[in-house]
């Protein structure tokens, strides 16, 4: 007759192979954790350049919006339409509005206040430095500016000098995160680029 030991094991044999199975001590755990903050640290960095980058992204896609958007509705209302950009300390900010005020075409149709939380900065240049893209433009260069588009969507005055032809779009804080520079020309052409980036590539600045 099997004593009382060998027939819990018959009835269940996984028994034994779960009483092997020890749980995990201390120095596992302390070695565990100082891999998981060694991976996090490294990790860290490059995930706040990833956010800072993208800040500086949205914020000249967002100009490059409102400069197209005051292009377009120079064309349909068949009139001379102003955008001002920015402030002295180069915080993104903008009004667009008619040039011609009348009632049906007030000096603000759109506008937005400046973000002085933000960490991103603005900095323009008229056509005389429009062309050095490898430099970097300081917050506040030459703003607050305007760029005044005419009925048929063009902007004589960039080509001019009078008016803004370059924005800089960079972080206050992050002098490695992405620099990137919206430029218009003087047939009311606008266009985003990265100085970094070299020719053919399409994203380049030219």
């Amino acid at each position: 007759m099997l004593d009382k030991e060998k027939k819990q094991f018959m009835l269940n044999p996984n028994r034994a192979a779960c009483q092997t199975i020890s749980g995990v001590n201390l120095v596992e755990m302390m070695v565990t954790l100082a891999i998981l903050v060694i991976v996090l640290s490294l990790g860290a960095p490059a995930m706040a350049r990833w956010v800072r980058d993208s800040e500086v992204r949205s914020s000249a896609e967002t100009l490059r919006s409102i400069l197209q958007r005051t292009r377009a509705e120079a064309v349909s209302r068949n009139t001379l339409m102003r955008v001002s950009l920015g402030d002295a300390h180069g915080h993104p900010a903008w009004v667009m509005g008619c040039v011609r005020i009348s009632a049906v075409c007030p000096a603000q149709l759109f506008q937005h206040a400046a973000e002085m939380t933000g960490k991103v900065r603005w900095g323009a240049a008229k056509s005389a430095k429009a062309n050095t893209v490898k430099i970097a433009l300081e917050a506040g260069d030459a703003m607050p500016g305007t760029v005044d588009f005419y009925p048929f969507g063009d902007a004589p005055k960039v080509a001019e000098g009078t008016d803004i032809a370059r924005i800089d779009v960079f972080h206050a804080i992050d002098d490695r995160a992405r620099r990137l520079i919206v430029s218009i020309d003087g047939g009311g052409n606008i266009r985003l680029c990265d100085p970094e980036l070299l020719p053919p590539d399409p994203g380049a600045c030219k």
